[in-house]
């Protein structure tokens, strides 16, 4: 197990709304440390398959009880719901209590968290662990799944240091390392390394004709494993970082004209330099 620091005094009791893979996974992770987790649904079934799985606790179906009295609040839903329901919690915490979320995207969600509460917004310190997996629900959630993961923190200029301080100490807790920048920040580069990198992988999924398709090996299906993750959450991501997914894929078309330039010119160093260098590059981050 990945050494975790000492529990803070404060961090007693915590609320997760949206007890999938990842809300599960902090879930788990934090009751290695004595945490009492709260996990809230709208389905009494997805309550007790929180419970059974080791997420929560307890679970409950009304957000206002399942966040009264809890130090912590995580929203872990789509990105596209993370502001309401940051606004709902907000209503029924202690003005110290922390809110924190585990959106893909940051710039629009600190936004729509100011416009629609900004009660709300002063309590919210939004956060993006970089852990996860094409599978959903609750019984793919580990315990460990967040240890040694970056947490990208992204605060708002405003934001007082002492919540900062708690999010910090907060997301420690499940195992994972900080990294801190700007919400517009972290949208350009998620894009980069993330949102990009699925519509690629979906659109691998698509190119083959049917009559390929009985052919494909290790490779294609290493390229496209992420394509299996879910569409609705998605196609919600794009939407919310639709901006800097655009001056990615721009990109992209520029360096795959690139490449065709080299293949069409029948310039063999050239690519071999190109496939030398891309191979440094991921060979790097082994």
């Amino acid at each position: 197990m990945h050494p975790l620091p000492e529990k803070p005094a404060w961090l007693n009791r915590v609320s997760i709304l949206g007890v999938g893979l990842l809300g599960g996974s902090v879930g788990m992770s934090l009751r290695r440390s004595g945490v009492h987790v709260v996990g809230y649904s709208r389905r009494e079934s997805s309550c007790r398959a929180a419970v059974d799985a080791g997420a929560v606790d307890e679970g409950y179906t009304d957000i206002e009880a399942a966040c009264r009295g809890s130090d912590v609040v995580v929203i872990a839903s789509p990105v596209d719901k993370i502001a309401q329901l940051a606004s709902q919690a907000g209503e029924s915490l202690a003005r110290h209590a922390l809110i924190t979320d585990v959106g893909s995207t940051k710039a629009r969600i600190v936004a729509e968290v100011e416009s629609i509460s900004p009660a709300a917004s002063r309590q919210f310190i939004a956060a993006h662990p970089i852990a996860g997996s094409e599978k959903t629900g609750v019984e793919n959630a580990s315990e460990t799944l967040l240890d040694g993961k970056a947490v990208i923190l992204t605060p708002r200029d405003d934001a007082p240091n002492e919540l900062i301080d708690r999010a910090k100490a907060f997301w420690l807790q499940t195992g994972s390392q900080l990294v801190s920048m700007t919400p517009a920040e972290h949208d350009e580069r998620l894009a980069t390394v993330s949102h990009v990198p699925h519509l690629v992988s979906s659109l691998l999924a698509s190119l083959p004709d049917d009559e390929s398709m009985p052919l494909v090996g290790s490779g294609w299906k290493d390229m496209t494993r992420v394509a299996s993750g879910d569409p609705l959450m998605w196609a919600a991501i794009c939407q919310h970082n639709r901006e800097a997914i655009l001056s990615q894929i721009d990109r992209m078309a520029d360096e795959l004209l690139s490449l065709r330039e080299k293949l069409a010119c029948d310039d063999p160093a050239s690519l071999m330099q190109w496939l030398e260098d891309a191979k440094a590059r991921k060979d790097a981050t082994l």
